[in-house]
């Protein structure tokens, strides 16, 4: 019974993730029925993925280097947003790209502090016309060596690496990744080991992307290994029951919350046990790192304070975000 009602789950998201409702035109007349189909088949064909915001931060570097990067923040989305990364037709991803640059060669390296942060799509009724969004992976990366100059070809190449078109590819496939989680269980593992096979390609330096990078962070590699990790199978089947069946039906069913609000404490419970028995479990500190905030705000329609002592021992590390709501809820 439970598999029957996982996979109808699954059906159902399924339909509503990938395909598009016609509504009855019966009233139209023919010419404007073919202008609407016509749109609507040509959006579904343009293969787009990310509707991707770059921000460059380069007050750390001297003039001519700014002058240098002056096109990046163009061709890096023209990159992103018009290149094909995901299996298939999907909504597009909101992802925001921020470079805080450190310092330079002299000639094409630089080196980048990088902000990752993706925003999914609420899967409900509306979502077409008025859609709305929750943060599905923030990420900072402290340590981006790469080379960079203008002439440059912007070509997608899953064969060959480039130290900085495929640090583009490795946090595009990063948060494909998560994306797919959130709709289906453990729907992210083909983005997630293309992400890792990235950091297994030949590379002059791997400093960042399979070897040790300080400040007790991750490599790259390390990332997502512990996402296709089976002992990582609880958060991520607890990450998909948050959002799926939480998030998407506490925005669904606005006049009875309370259900789609009691899946989601138990998916932060089931998450909380998983942390208590991990000594490292990265992903599950970013989880709540990007979400605390989140999870304040939606349980303020809980009808309990009480909840947000329940949350401040699931999250420790963010008690103080959950008092505060505790107090607002008052």
């Amino acid at each position: 019974m439970q598999n029957n009602k996982l996979n109808e789950l699954t059906f159902k998201n399924k339909n509503s993730k990938f395909n598009y409702k016609l509504t009855s035109f019966k009233n139209m007349s023919k010419y404007i029925v073919l202008g609407i189909l016509t749109v609507f088949f040509m959006n579904v064909a343009i293969p787009q993925d990310f509707d991707a915001t770059v921000i460059l931060n380069v007050d750390a570097l001297p003039s001519d280097a700014k002058d240098r990067l002056k096109d990046l923040k163009q061709q890096t989305e023209d990159y992103l947003n018009k290149n094909k990364f995901a299996d298939g037709q999907i909504y597009k991803i909101k992802v925001t790209l921020q470079f805080n640059f450190r310092g330079t060669n002299g000639f094409d390296g630089y080196d980048a502090q990088l902000v990752v942060i993706s925003q999914r799509i609420v899967d409900d009724s509306i979502k077409q016309w008025q859609p709305k969004y929750v943060v599905a992976f923030r990420y900072l990366d402290e340590k981006c060596s790469f080379t960079y100059n203008r002439s440059m070809p912007f070509i997608k190449n899953d064969v060959r690496f480039d130290s900085y078109l495929s640090l583009l590819d490795y946090y595009a496939y990063v948060v494909l990744g998560y994306d797919e989680d959130s709709f289906f269980p453990k729907g992210g593992n083909k983005y997630f080991q293309k992400a890792l096979d990235i950091c297994n390609k030949p590379m002059p330096d791997r400093k960042g992307w399979t070897t040790d990078v300080g400040g007790g962070k991750p490599s790259r590699a390390e990332l997502v290994q512990e996402l296709l990790n089976s002992r990582m199978d609880d958060f991520r089947l607890s990450y998909y029951k948050y959002h799926w069946e939480g998030v998407d039906m506490f925005y669904i069913n606005p006049f009875n919350q309370k259900p789609a609000l009691d899946k989601m404490l138990e998916a932060l419970e089931k998450i909380g046990e998983l942390k208590k028995k991990e000594v490292k479990a990265y992903n599950i500190d970013y989880f709540f790192d990007a979400k605390a905030q989140e999870i304040g705000q939606f349980f303020l329609s809980y009808g309990d304070k009480s909840v947000y002592d329940k949350l401040s021992k699931i999250d420790p590390s963010h008690q103080r975000i959950y008092e505060d709501f505790k107090i607002k809820g008052k």
